[in-house]
Protein backbone atom coordinates (compact mmCIF):
# COMPACT_ATOMS: atom_id res chain seq x y z
CA UNK A 1 0.00 0.00 0.00
CA UNK A 2 1.24 3.51 -0.80
CA UNK A 3 2.22 5.36 2.42
CA UNK A 4 -0.29 8.05 3.41
CA UNK A 5 2.30 10.84 3.47
CA UNK A 6 3.02 10.22 -0.23
CA UNK A 7 -0.58 10.74 -1.30
CA UNK A 8 -1.74 13.72 0.77
CA UNK A 9 -0.10 16.37 -1.45
CA UNK A 10 -1.56 14.71 -4.55
CA UNK A 11 -5.03 14.65 -3.04
CA UNK A 12 -4.86 18.33 -2.17
CA UNK A 13 -3.83 19.13 -5.76
CA UNK A 14 -6.74 17.10 -7.13
CA UNK A 15 -9.21 18.86 -4.85
CA UNK A 16 -7.78 22.29 -5.64
CA UNK A 17 -8.07 21.58 -9.36
CA UNK A 18 -11.76 20.78 -8.97
CA UNK A 19 -12.42 23.47 -6.39
CA UNK A 20 -10.06 26.40 -7.15
CA UNK A 21 -12.17 29.10 -5.41
CA UNK A 22 -15.50 27.90 -4.01
CA UNK A 23 -18.24 25.49 -4.96
CA UNK A 24 -20.97 27.75 -6.28
CA UNK A 25 -23.52 24.95 -6.48
CA UNK A 26 -22.95 23.39 -3.08
CA UNK A 27 -23.01 26.83 -1.47
CA UNK A 28 -26.78 26.74 -2.10
CA UNK A 29 -27.21 23.56 -0.04
CA UNK A 30 -28.27 23.94 3.62
CA UNK A 31 -25.52 23.10 6.12
CA UNK A 32 -26.59 19.81 7.65
CA UNK A 33 -25.33 16.27 8.06
CA UNK A 34 -25.85 13.51 5.52
CA UNK A 35 -24.88 9.92 4.80
CA UNK A 36 -23.98 8.45 1.42
CA UNK A 37 -23.18 5.04 0.00
CA UNK A 38 -20.90 4.17 -2.92
CA UNK A 39 -22.19 1.33 -5.10
CA UNK A 40 -20.62 -0.66 -7.91
CA UNK A 41 -22.42 -0.45 -11.25
CA UNK A 42 -20.57 -3.38 -12.83
CA UNK A 43 -18.55 -6.49 -11.98
CA UNK A 44 -14.85 -6.25 -11.27
CA UNK A 45 -11.99 -5.73 -8.82
CA UNK A 46 -12.06 -2.81 -6.39
CA UNK A 47 -8.85 -0.80 -5.96
CA UNK A 48 -8.13 2.57 -4.36
CA UNK A 49 -10.34 2.50 -1.27
CA UNK A 50 -7.65 3.77 1.08
CA UNK A 51 -7.01 6.71 -1.26
CA UNK A 52 -10.59 7.86 -1.43
CA UNK A 53 -10.86 7.36 2.32
CA UNK A 54 -8.09 9.94 2.68
CA UNK A 55 -9.87 12.27 0.21
CA UNK A 56 -13.07 12.25 2.24
CA UNK A 57 -11.19 12.61 5.52
CA UNK A 58 -9.31 15.66 4.22
CA UNK A 59 -12.63 17.43 3.55
CA UNK A 60 -13.93 16.46 7.00
CA UNK A 61 -16.09 13.42 6.30
CA UNK A 62 -16.00 9.95 7.85
CA UNK A 63 -15.38 7.04 5.48
CA UNK A 64 -16.15 3.39 6.21
CA UNK A 65 -15.20 0.73 3.62
CA UNK A 66 -17.63 -2.18 3.35
CA UNK A 67 -15.36 -4.41 1.25
CA UNK A 68 -11.63 -5.06 1.35
CA UNK A 69 -9.15 -3.76 -1.20
CA UNK A 70 -8.92 -6.19 -4.12
CA UNK A 71 -12.39 -7.64 -3.60
CA UNK A 72 -14.15 -8.91 -6.72
CA UNK A 73 -17.66 -7.51 -6.64
CA UNK A 74 -20.87 -7.93 -8.58
CA UNK A 75 -23.11 -5.13 -9.82
CA UNK A 76 -24.91 -3.04 -7.19
CA UNK A 77 -22.66 -3.94 -4.26
CA UNK A 78 -22.26 -1.35 -1.49
CA UNK A 79 -18.57 -0.47 -1.44
CA UNK A 80 -18.41 2.12 1.33
CA UNK A 81 -20.44 4.56 3.39
CA UNK A 82 -19.54 8.19 4.03
CA UNK A 83 -20.99 10.53 6.63
CA UNK A 84 -20.50 14.25 7.21
CA UNK A 85 -21.79 17.61 6.06
CA UNK A 86 -23.55 17.74 2.68
CA UNK A 87 -20.82 20.10 1.47
CA UNK A 88 -18.00 17.67 2.34
CA UNK A 89 -19.66 14.73 0.62
CA UNK A 90 -20.47 16.66 -2.54
CA UNK A 91 -17.09 18.38 -2.87
CA UNK A 92 -15.15 15.10 -2.63
CA UNK A 93 -17.57 12.99 -4.68
CA UNK A 94 -16.26 13.41 -8.22
CA UNK A 95 -12.53 13.36 -7.43
CA UNK A 96 -13.05 10.23 -5.32
CA UNK A 97 -15.10 8.38 -7.93
CA UNK A 98 -12.64 9.34 -10.67
CA UNK A 99 -9.71 7.85 -8.75
CA UNK A 100 -11.65 4.81 -7.56
CA UNK A 101 -12.98 4.22 -11.08
CA UNK A 102 -9.60 4.45 -12.79
CA UNK A 103 -7.74 2.26 -10.32
CA UNK A 104 -10.52 -0.33 -10.18
CA UNK A 105 -10.62 -0.35 -13.98
CA UNK A 106 -6.88 -1.10 -14.12
CA UNK A 107 -7.16 -3.76 -11.40
CA UNK A 108 -10.13 -5.37 -13.14
CA UNK A 109 -8.40 -5.60 -16.51
CA UNK A 110 -5.19 -6.87 -14.93
CA UNK A 111 -7.05 -9.57 -13.01
CA UNK A 112 -8.75 -10.74 -16.21
CA UNK A 113 -5.42 -10.97 -18.05
CA UNK A 114 -3.71 -12.77 -15.16
CA UNK A 115 -6.51 -15.32 -14.89
CA UNK A 116 -6.54 -15.96 -18.64
CA UNK A 117 -2.75 -16.23 -18.91
CA UNK A 118 -2.37 -18.68 -16.05
CA UNK A 119 -4.89 -21.10 -17.50
CA UNK A 120 -2.19 -22.24 -19.92
CA UNK A 121 1.01 -20.96 -18.23
CA UNK A 122 0.64 -20.96 -14.40
CA UNK A 123 3.93 -19.17 -13.69
CA UNK A 124 3.48 -16.41 -16.28
CA UNK A 125 3.56 -12.83 -14.98
CA UNK A 126 1.44 -10.08 -16.52
CA UNK A 127 3.28 -6.78 -16.23
CA UNK A 128 2.48 -3.12 -16.62
CA UNK A 129 4.58 -0.60 -18.53
CA UNK A 130 5.50 3.06 -18.13
CA UNK A 131 2.58 4.03 -20.38
CA UNK A 132 0.83 5.69 -17.47
CA UNK A 133 -0.71 9.10 -16.83
CA UNK A 134 2.02 11.49 -15.56
CA UNK A 135 1.27 12.30 -11.94
CA UNK A 136 -0.72 9.09 -11.49
CA UNK A 137 2.05 6.57 -12.16
CA UNK A 138 2.33 5.21 -8.63
CA UNK A 139 -1.43 4.83 -8.44
CA UNK A 140 -1.67 3.09 -11.81
CA UNK A 141 1.16 0.74 -10.82
CA UNK A 142 -0.45 0.08 -7.45
CA UNK A 143 -3.72 -0.88 -9.17
CA UNK A 144 -1.85 -3.40 -11.31
CA UNK A 145 -0.60 -5.16 -8.18
CA UNK A 146 -4.14 -5.28 -6.76
CA UNK A 147 -5.19 -7.09 -9.93
CA UNK A 148 -2.41 -9.64 -9.42
CA UNK A 149 -0.01 -8.18 -11.96
CA UNK A 150 3.64 -7.13 -11.82
CA UNK A 151 4.60 -3.45 -11.90
CA UNK A 152 7.64 -3.90 -14.19
CA UNK A 153 9.68 -0.66 -13.96
CA UNK A 154 8.25 2.16 -11.87
CA UNK A 155 10.62 4.68 -13.47
CA UNK A 156 13.91 5.10 -15.33
CA UNK A 157 15.93 4.46 -12.16
CA UNK A 158 14.58 0.95 -11.63
CA UNK A 159 16.46 -1.18 -14.13
CA UNK A 160 18.67 -1.07 -17.21
CA UNK A 161 16.34 -1.48 -20.17
CA UNK A 162 18.20 -1.05 -23.45
CA UNK A 163 15.59 -0.42 -26.12
CA UNK A 164 15.92 0.04 -29.87
CA UNK A 165 16.74 3.76 -29.61
CA UNK A 166 19.39 3.15 -26.92
CA UNK A 167 21.03 0.44 -29.01
CA UNK A 168 21.29 2.82 -31.97
CA UNK A 169 24.12 4.54 -30.08
CA UNK A 170 26.24 1.37 -29.87
CA UNK A 171 28.10 -0.71 -32.41
CA UNK A 172 26.62 -3.93 -31.06
CA UNK A 173 24.35 -5.43 -28.43
CA UNK A 174 27.41 -7.06 -26.86
CA UNK A 175 29.05 -3.65 -26.44
CA UNK A 176 25.94 -2.20 -24.80
CA UNK A 177 25.59 -5.08 -22.34
CA UNK A 178 29.29 -5.04 -21.50
CA UNK A 179 29.14 -1.33 -20.65
CA UNK A 180 25.97 -1.85 -18.61
CA UNK A 181 27.64 -4.57 -16.55
CA UNK A 182 30.69 -2.39 -16.01
CA UNK A 183 28.88 0.80 -15.00
CA UNK A 184 25.75 -0.39 -13.22
CA UNK A 185 25.22 -1.53 -9.64
CA UNK A 186 25.01 -5.26 -8.98
CA UNK A 187 21.49 -4.63 -7.67
CA UNK A 188 20.11 -3.71 -11.11
CA UNK A 189 19.00 -6.21 -13.74
CA UNK A 190 19.85 -5.68 -17.39
CA UNK A 191 17.09 -6.13 -19.97
CA UNK A 192 17.39 -5.95 -23.74
CA UNK A 193 14.57 -5.21 -26.16
CA UNK A 194 15.22 -7.06 -29.41
CA UNK A 195 13.56 -6.90 -32.79
CA UNK A 196 14.49 -10.28 -34.25
CA UNK A 197 15.89 -13.69 -33.40
CA UNK A 198 19.47 -12.75 -34.30
CA UNK A 199 19.45 -9.90 -31.78
CA UNK A 200 17.86 -12.19 -29.18
CA UNK A 201 20.65 -14.73 -29.53
CA UNK A 202 23.32 -12.03 -29.28
CA UNK A 203 21.67 -10.70 -26.11
CA UNK A 204 21.59 -14.21 -24.64
CA UNK A 205 25.25 -14.82 -25.45
CA UNK A 206 26.19 -11.45 -23.93
CA UNK A 207 24.61 -12.18 -20.55
CA UNK A 208 21.37 -10.20 -20.47
CA UNK A 209 19.18 -10.98 -17.46
CA UNK A 210 15.95 -10.45 -19.40
CA UNK A 211 15.28 -10.47 -23.12
CA UNK A 212 12.19 -8.70 -24.40
CA UNK A 213 10.91 -10.04 -27.71
CA UNK A 214 9.25 -6.95 -29.10
CA UNK A 215 6.40 -7.39 -31.59
CA UNK A 216 7.30 -11.02 -32.31
CA UNK A 217 4.56 -13.21 -33.74
CA UNK A 218 3.63 -16.32 -31.72
CA UNK A 219 5.41 -18.46 -34.30
CA UNK A 220 8.57 -16.36 -34.01
CA UNK A 221 8.43 -16.66 -30.21
CA UNK A 222 8.18 -20.47 -30.39
CA UNK A 223 11.18 -20.58 -32.71
CA UNK A 224 13.34 -18.13 -30.76
CA UNK A 225 12.97 -19.36 -27.17
CA UNK A 226 14.85 -22.69 -27.53
CA UNK A 227 17.74 -20.91 -29.24
CA UNK A 228 17.87 -18.22 -26.55
CA UNK A 229 17.91 -20.82 -23.76
CA UNK A 230 20.61 -22.81 -25.54
CA UNK A 231 23.02 -19.95 -24.83
CA UNK A 232 21.50 -18.65 -21.57
CA UNK A 233 19.29 -21.22 -19.78
CA UNK A 234 18.42 -18.88 -16.90
CA UNK A 235 17.48 -15.78 -18.87
CA UNK A 236 13.93 -14.47 -18.47
CA UNK A 237 11.95 -14.09 -21.68
CA UNK A 238 9.46 -11.24 -21.91
CA UNK A 239 6.97 -10.57 -24.69
CA UNK A 240 5.72 -7.09 -25.51
CA UNK A 241 4.07 -5.16 -28.30
CA UNK A 242 0.32 -4.81 -28.80
CA UNK A 243 -0.59 -7.74 -26.55
CA UNK A 244 -4.09 -7.24 -25.21
CA UNK A 245 -6.79 -9.21 -23.45
CA UNK A 246 -8.21 -10.10 -26.86
CA UNK A 247 -5.07 -11.76 -28.27
CA UNK A 248 -3.34 -12.77 -25.03
CA UNK A 249 -3.91 -16.53 -25.34
CA UNK A 250 -1.82 -16.62 -28.51
CA UNK A 251 1.22 -15.56 -26.46
CA UNK A 252 0.90 -17.60 -23.24
CA UNK A 253 3.46 -20.05 -24.60
CA UNK A 254 5.77 -22.48 -22.86
CA UNK A 255 9.03 -20.78 -21.90
CA UNK A 256 7.58 -17.27 -21.69
CA UNK A 257 8.15 -15.74 -18.26
CA UNK A 258 6.68 -12.26 -18.63
CA UNK A 259 4.18 -10.44 -20.80
CA UNK A 260 4.06 -6.66 -20.56
CA UNK A 261 1.03 -4.80 -21.81
CA UNK A 262 0.60 -1.04 -22.00
CA UNK A 263 -3.12 -1.62 -22.49
CA UNK A 264 -3.48 -2.19 -18.74
CA UNK A 265 -3.04 1.54 -18.21
CA UNK A 266 -3.13 3.46 -21.50
CA UNK A 267 -6.42 1.91 -22.62
CA UNK A 268 -8.11 1.34 -19.29
CA UNK A 269 -11.90 1.35 -19.13
CA UNK A 270 -13.15 3.26 -16.11
CA UNK A 271 -14.94 1.12 -13.54
CA UNK A 272 -18.41 2.56 -13.00
CA UNK A 273 -19.34 3.55 -9.45
CA UNK A 274 -22.06 5.81 -8.12
CA UNK A 275 -22.47 7.66 -4.83
CA UNK A 276 -25.99 8.17 -3.52
CA UNK A 277 -26.89 10.41 -0.61
CA UNK A 278 -29.70 9.10 1.55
Amino acid sequence: MIPAFLIEDDIKKWLKEDLPYWDITTSLVPIKSAKATIYSKQEGTVAGLFIIQKIFEIVGAKFEPLVEEGTEVETRVAIATISGKFQSLLQAERVSLNILGRLSGIATKTAKMVKLARQSNPSLRICGTRKVVPGLSKYDKYAITIGGGDTHRFNLSDMILLKENHLAAFDSIAEAISLAKEKTSFSKKIELEVQNEKEAIEAAKSGADIIMLDNFSPEEVKHAIPKIREFNPDVLVELSGNITLENLQQYTLKGVNLISSGSLTHSVENFDFTMLIE
